[in-house]
């Protein structure tokens, strides 16, 4: 047996390890053309990228060398970190590239440490040569030296043009104005180099002051005022722009000290020339509103019903607190907030928070809707669709003719005028009577129809939300069960213990009809409400996947 195993490894000669490994063949270095543009003041006379690509081309053709990719990048080299400069820089140090083309040095690199880099690269052979209109560098002394000072020169324009812009910068601050691009409210004169009003989006960024200070809005509540009620949007730029007010610029208009008369810069105020909309102590005051006063603010709690629910028996703000066990169980207890100044102390208790949430679960119990029912109502919503949709057509033709002989009437009697069979009196008298009945039988045939083509998915909206109100708040978080009581009802009481409300119109209704099961009215009633009524129903869009859901406004028609 030892025989044939010596055998065996006679007749299958032992190879070396290095032997058995078959080595990956090293791939040859390529050539490459890198064009870069930035759109900053440096490069406002430099060709642009597609420009300088077909330039190296037209050289790289001249030397005889095959381009195998075209790197192209917009930023400024003033500094390091450009991308795709980097990526180059790291194949050039594995020996992947052989030649880069390009159209000028100041092209691959202003700044110190890029210089330095390429000069590095060419000095060690790791970069057989760079390409430029100007010449070829390689790794003789004499094209290093002349490729040094070719950076160096680039370099030595960047520190001057950085010189010359905080110059500038410090100069515009001296005269008042501020070097940057300026707030909403205010646009760039370009033509003489100032400052001026936006009059429009100044006077009403002065309103949401106005609204901060007095105490009557927040500035989530200002932002969507300002965005749907006032129509406010920021200036139409080339690329930008045309946007109403987010919650980030908010923030940043009310805590912006250049409406002051000031240009903040630097860490440091300084005094300005433009417009100033709002006094120092109004805007200290603000300040301290939003909390930005520098104060030290006590530690906050997010309760989902703090500011919802009135003391029923002093009228003062319900608040809560909260208890952590040693065992780390929370506990969370709401209570009056016994602010209020009255003749006796407010002795109400203290609820806990689950004794509060079942109470509330059980009362929007009313507007559970069985599932039979729901579907039956569903059904009953699409007949009174297309109802509407035909007596809409009817009214629509009724209103049409009626403009017509409206029409008919108005042209007959200026017939008549040029004819001297109508005064001029009777001929102005009857055609202002015309004419405001025109334009009444006008608005009423644009919205002959526009009040119901609506209320059927109002419907269906509203029955399906009643339907899983009382689950939806069982489940939902703090946020979301806080929507959905602001959307539900109003008036919300503590008393002994026990928590009230009033159910708003139309959901009164779907409860009204829950309690004595009778169903039959509820669609002609909750439309009947839609299309009479003037008021906003609310609807909470209950995304779960937000941390922040929005409340959006459902419009009724009158």
């Amino acid at each position: 047996m030892v025989r044939r195993q010596f055998e065996r490894r006679r007749s299958c000669p032992v190879r070396s390890k290095r032997a058995r490994v078959n080595p990956k063949p090293r791939r040859m270095p390529i050539n490459v053309i890198y064009a870069r543009k930035s759109s900053e003041s440096e490069d406002r006379q430099v060709l642009s990228v597609d420009a300088q690509v077909r330039e190296m081309k037209t050289l790289a053709h001249r030397h005889g060398l095959e381009v195998s990719e075209v790197l192209t990048e917009s930023q400024s080299a003033k500094a390091p970190g450009r991308p795709v400069f980097d990526a180059l820089m790291r194949r050039v140090y594995k020996g992947q590239i052989g030649a880069v083309l390009s159209w000028k040095m100041d092209r691959l690199a202003r700044n110190h440490f890029d210089s330095g880099n390429l000069m590095h690269v060419l000095a060690e052979g790791l970069l057989q040569k760079i390409i430029t209109i100007d010449g070829v560098k390689t790794q003789s002394g004499n094209d290093r030296l002349m490729g040094t000072m070719e950076l160096a020169f680039a370099t030595k324009f960047i520190d001057e043009l950085r010189a010359n812009t905080k110059r500038g910068t410090e100069e515009r601050i001296r005269l008042g104005w501020a070097p940057y691009m300026p707030p909403p409210g205010y646009l760039n004169d370009r033509l003489n180099k100032t400052i001026i009003s936006d009059p429009p989006r100044l006077a009403m960024i002065r309103r949401m002051f106005d609204l901060l200070l007095s105490g009557a809005m927040r500035p989530e509540q200002i932002r969507r005022v300002a965005n749907d009620q006032w129509g406010f949007r920021t200036v139409q730029r080339k690329r930008s722009g045309g946007k109403p007010l987010t919650r980030t610029l908010i923030y940043e208009i009310l805590g912006n000290a250049f409406y002051t008369g000031q240009i903040p810069y630097n860490g440091r105020l300084h005094p300005g020339k433009h417009e100033a909309i709002i006094a120092g102590e109004e805007f200290q005051q603000a300040q301290a509103i939003l909390h930005r006063d520098g104060r030290q603010r006590p530690q906050r709690h997010d309760f989902a019903f703090t500011g919802l629910i009135k003391c029923g028996n002093c009228g003062g703000s319900v608040t809560a607190e909260e208890h952590i066990k040693k065992s780390g169980l929370r506990f969370v207890y709401y209570h009056c907030s016994r602010h209020r100044v009255v003749a006796e102390p407010c002795r109400e208790p203290a609820i806990p928070e689950r004794l509060l949430i079942d109470q509330v679960a059980g009362a929007l119990g009313r507007l559970s809707i069985p599932g039979p029912i729901l579907d039956w109502l569903k059904r009953k919503v699409n007949g009174v669709l297309e109802a509407d949709q035909s007596r809409g057509e009817l009214v629509r033709k009724a209103f049409e003719e009626a403009l017509r002989s409206t029409e008919r009437e108005i042209a007959n009697l200026l017939t008549l005028r040029l004819r001297d069979l109508v005064p001029d009196a009777v001929f102005t008298s009857k055609t202002k009577e015309l004419e405001r009945r025109r334009a009444s039988l006008e608005e009423r045939l644009a919205t002959a129809t526009e009040a119901g083509e609506n209320v059927a998915g109002r419907i269906t909206e509203l029955i399906d939300f009643a339907a899983t109100a009382r689950m939806s708040f069982l489940e939902g978080s703090g946020v979301q069960q806080r929507m959905i009581l602001e959307a539900v009802g109003s008036n919300y009481t503590l008393t002994g213990r026990k928590v009230s409300f009033q159910l708003g119109s139309p959901l009164e209704l779907v409860a009204n009809a829950g309690g004595c099961s009778n169903w039959y009215r509820l669609v002609d009633d909750v439309r009947t409400w839609f299309l009479s009524t003037t008021e906003y129903f609310r609807l909470p869009t209950l995304d779960v996947s937000s941390s922040h859901p929005t409340i959006p406004r459902i419009a009724v028609s009158a």
